[in-house]
């Protein structure tokens, strides 16, 4: 695990993490409260929830993609991964190692999101606090489906090509999943076009993996037989994700 070190060495190093970690830990308080929240005071909870959440997508999109595909350029560019792979390192143990390097990080931030939005915006009667918290751990499940095989998408590719690249094509992959697949949704209910609908098909629904709006109207958590279908689809397109980051993968540039 001499990789693993070595990465989460240089990540703490550089302490960026320090800034999103107290924006996380902070805006999720401080935005509501600047809103007219008076006039309805009930809604101050679930939009803390939102603005949790809001953040923790906000972190992931820039601060853990980049980390991944800038650590995947740096290490290629500098003969690192070379020199791992001549003490018998396997490329499938540097992915993971450099991977597990980021969550250790990341994983930080997406416990901070669910205790704030769990704990400190759960309503007050107990069915629906029930619900709550399983939306809660839907979410958090969700999310990881979605953002660790991007994570490692945006690793292998940052040892393919120069970092900003990997970083703007595995956002772009992200945004697109999370918002533009409704732009193309709302096109395509009046265009009966073959080819976008193809398209449609085979694009990233990780806009499945945002329950925010469940929170926000508190409708609830998400009945078991369409979450299981979501969790299956979504680790589909997970392990997919990875498999097309394996041969992507390079030691050297």
């Amino acid at each position: 695990m001499e990789l693993y070190k070595l990465t989460l060495a240089s990540i703490l190093t550089r302490k960026t993490f320090a800034i999103f970690a107290f924006l996380l830990i902070t805006l999720p308080f401080v935005l509501p409260i600047m809103t007219p929240w008076e006039t309805k005071p009930s809604l101050l909870e679930p939009t803390r929830a939102q603005a949790a959440w809001g953040l923790l997508w906000i972190s992931a999109l820039g601060w853990l993609l980049f980390q991944g595909a800038t650590i995947g350029d740096r290490w290629s560019s500098h003969g690192i991964l070379e020199y791992f792979k001549t003490l018998g390192v396997s490329r499938r143990k540097q992915m993971l190692q450099l991977w597990l390097s980021c969550f250790t990080v990341f994983s930080g931030f997406a416990l901070i999101t669910f205790a704030i939005s769990t704990f400190t915006a759960m309503p007050g009667d107990p069915v629906e606090a029930k619900h709550w918290l399983h939306t809660n751990l839907q979410y958090l499940l969700l999310f990881l489906l979605v953002m660790a095989p991007l994570s490692v998408f945006a690793i292998a590719l940052g040892t393919r090509i120069n970092g900003a690249a990997a970083y703007a094509v595995s956002v772009g992959l992200g945004l697109y999943g999370l918002f533009g697949i409704g732009h193309l949704e709302v096109f395509l209910a009046d265009n009966k076009n073959i080819v976008l609908n193809l398209v449609y098909i085979i694009s990233p629904h990780y806009h499945l993996a945002d329950l925010t709006s469940r929170l926000v109207f508190k409708l609830g958590a998400i009945p078991m037989a369409e979450l299981g279908q979501i969790i299956a689809y979504l680790g589909g397109l997970g392990l997919l994700m990875i498999g097309v980051s394996y041969p992507l993968y390079r030691e050297g540039k």
